[in-house]
């Protein structure tokens, strides 16, 4: 088979993209794979093989440097995260005509006038620079059809949990009288954690219920957010102690005013924990159904999150168990040999 040559023009590297490619480079032993990044996560460390490198892109002084770096590569393939660097648009522009060029999104559809624009100028903003969209889920994909992309140059899929998680899987028990709710990522904002926390403590406070809410996490909220009643923090953990905390608790809780998707829910999923997940989360679209594994709630609203979380403690411990394994299953329709097989179709192999 011939050797296929792969480049990624990426913003933030990640636990789980570096998941992807080394699955995908033990599936796929022939093909080389160059990454291209802006930032990586807190603490990554880049280990490189034969099959994979890693490249900071302040090695190129200049977009015509990066372009002539990828010229030189020639790739079968350039894999883009979104729009928001220029120098890559540049590459992507200038590679038309010897590369496939896809986009990696994760924005939301959305009946905006923002991407009512964005359909008016696509050409302009996606078609010059693109040949193929990889989506994360099923609001992606609506995005993509909306924009002109034809349905069979999308894929979906993009963002899966690292193995860790989905070797960890494991049904919840359900012996606590009260919940233990797992909360899992940045102190802000956006985040909603404080009125996730308000709920609990009204909860509590109204029922002479004990309720706890697991923090793990930094951020600007970090001091106020120790101030209610039901918190125990836990700051900043490594992958390993996360699972370890996550197994202890009953149900993990994303109540984020806005998230294009939120790997978090994959991995929470994997290990089994039923969800509780905010309607602005593009996750909540693809692996949580109400009923089934969870329940989605209205963030902006704190009575409907004390629903979804008493319609949660308020099931009887043989539903709670169903709701554990639905979570595992569906946690399953995203895994890293649908990313491989992803890949490799865009790459026609």
């Amino acid at each position: 088979m011939t050797r296929k040559k792969i480049m990624f023009l990426y913003a933030e590297l990640t636990h789980y993209l570096l998941g992807c490619i080394d699955e995908y480079s033990k599936l796929n032993k022939s093909n080389l794979i160059k990454v291209i990044y802006l930032n990586k996560f807190h603490n990554l460390s880049l280990k490189h093989n034969n099959s994979y490198e890693f490249i900071s892109n302040e090695k190129f002084k200049t977009k015509r440097e990066l372009l002539s770096y990828c010229e030189n590569f020639n790739p079968n393939i350039l894999i883009i995260s979104g729009r928001m660097s220029k120098d890559y648009l540049y590459v992507a522009k200038k590679l038309k005509n010897t590369s496939i060029r896809v986009t990696v999104q994760d924005t939301l559809y959305k009946r905006s006038m923002k991407q009512f624009l964005i359909k008016i100028f696509k050409e302009v903003l996606y078609k010059r620079y693109f040949d193929k969209f990889w989506g994360v889920g099923s609001l992606q994909t609506k995005f993509a059809l909306d924009i002109g992309f034809d349905k069979k140059d999308i894929k979906e899929g993009f963002y899966v949990a690292d193995k860790k998680f989905l070797n960890n899987s494991s049904i919840v028990d359900f012996k606590n009288k009260f919940l233990n709710i797992l909360f899992i990522g940045r102190l802000v904002k956006e985040k909603n954690i404080i009125k996730l926390a308000e709920a609990i403590d009204s909860i509590n406070n109204s029922s002479n219920s004990k309720h706890k809410l697991i923090v793990i996490g930094e951020g600007y909220l970090k001091n106020e957010i120790q101030n209610y009643e039901c918190v125990e923090y836990e700051g900043s953990k490594s992958q390993d102690d996360i699972i370890e905390i996550a197994l202890k608790c009953d149900v993990f809780c994303l109540p984020s005013i806005y998230e294009p998707w939120g790997v978090v829910t994959h991995e929470m999923c994997s290990l089994g924990l039923p969800i509780l997940i905010s309607n602005m989360c593009g996750s909540s679209e693809d692996l949580v159904i109400n009923k089934h594994n969870g329940f989605k709630f209205n963030p902006f609203d704190i009575s409907s999150i004390k629903k979804a979380i008493l319609n949660f403690s308020n099931l009887d411990r043989d539903t709670k168990l169903k709701f554990s394994k639905n979570s595992i299953e569906l946690s399953k329709k995203i895994n890293h040999e649908l990313w491989s097989n992803n890949l490799n179709s865009f790459l026609s192999i």
